[in-house]
């Protein structure tokens, strides 16, 4: 999965640079992983990726000095059609999500956002 992140993270224009900043396997079903990019708008752009028997939990935030946005699927808000997955605006807003927790796919979408 990392080389697939990896290579959308290059292929991406607004990504001007990204570390892995931490990284632990186990296998395909259980790992951490959290990738941190400097976007070319100034801002910094982090991936939280966490895998416990195959079912995923993500963050995906864009932030300055301050949180900006957020995408992720931490079960707190079960009235959202899109729950568990949710997405935070810059004004505190909270709302569905198109995202699935498939890392690839919604990495695509969520730079496409940014």
């Amino acid at each position: 999965m990392l080389p697939r992140l990896e290579a959308l993270l290059q292929a991406c224009p607004k990504v001007a640079s990204f570390q892995v900043v931490d990284s632990d396997a186990i296998d395909e079903d259980n790992f951490f992983l959290k990738i941190r990019c400097e976007l070319t708008s100034g801002c910094t752009f982090q991936i939280r990726l966490r895998a416990v028997a195959g079912h995923i939990r993500y963050s995906y935030q864009d932030f300055t000095d301050r949180p900006l946005r957020r995408w992720d699927n931490a079960p707190h808000f079960p009235h959202l059609p899109s729950f568990p997955h949710h997405y935070h605006g810059s004004q505190g807003n909270i709302t569905a999500s198109m995202l699935t927790g498939e890392p690839a796919m919604d990495l695509e979408q969520v730079l496409h956002a940014l």
